[in-house]
């Protein structure tokens, strides 16, 4: 949702960026290398080195919008691309949860309940990507929500400076996923829902 609105001001300087960097790295190529980010952020995480995790996980959502403007901008945008995207997103994320559950063990239940409301999230997002016919400029029908990636990013971000709020800050996002992931569900099945 944030996204929507700050990726306007934002996409100038990743297009200038990209156009530099498309001789030298295709857009699978970025997105491996938002996964390797996203892992030693993890890695980080759990030696309590919050400042280089925090910057690599900056380097990971860095790329994870680079990847996708160099294939707009080398013509080369794919359902193949955009699969590997959408699954290496979510190992990243996985990865820098798994990073704070080792770090703070105690906080369980937040973790595991993150896992069960990405899962719905995501399930629900995918269904619809696969039902209705795409008619934006991705890969494929992207079907928005309150709860994207920047919000995810910015909660990681609140969890690395603020450690201490870990528990709350997940409960709270967890909540709101869950609600944007049933929500969804519901919309979905209205939608698919045959007419009498």
């Amino acid at each position: 949702m944030i996204e929507t609105y700050v990726r306007p001001w934002l996409q100038p300087f990743f297009d200038t960026f990209g156009k530099f960097i498309a001789p030298h790295a295709s857009p699978n190529t970025i997105t491996i290398l938002a996964l390797i980010f996203g892992i030693s952020a993890a890695g980080a995480i759990m030696i309590d080195h919050m400042v280089i995790g925090l910057i690599c996980m900056l380097f990971s959502g860095m790329c994870d919008i680079l990847d996708g403007t160099v294939a707009r901008l080398t013509n080369t945008s794919s359902p193949r691309g955009a699969y590997i995207d959408l699954i290496i997103d979510r190992m990243v994320e996985a990865a820098i949860i798994l990073g704070f559950m080792i770090r703070y063990p105690q906080y369980h239940i937040a973790y595991t309940t993150f896992f069960v409301a990405v899962l719905l999230h995501f399930s629900t997002f995918i269904a619809a990507g696969a039902l209705f016919k795409n008619k934006g400029n991705k890969s494929m029908h992207y079907d928005r929500s309150i709860v994207e990636r920047a919000e995810a990013f910015m909660v990681f971000v609140l969890m690395f400076l603020f450690p201490n709020y870990l528990f709350q800050l997940l409960i709270s996002f967890n909540a709101i996923v869950f609600c944007a992931g049933l929500s969804r569900f519901v919309r979905v099945i209205q939608a698919t829902t045959p007419k009498n």
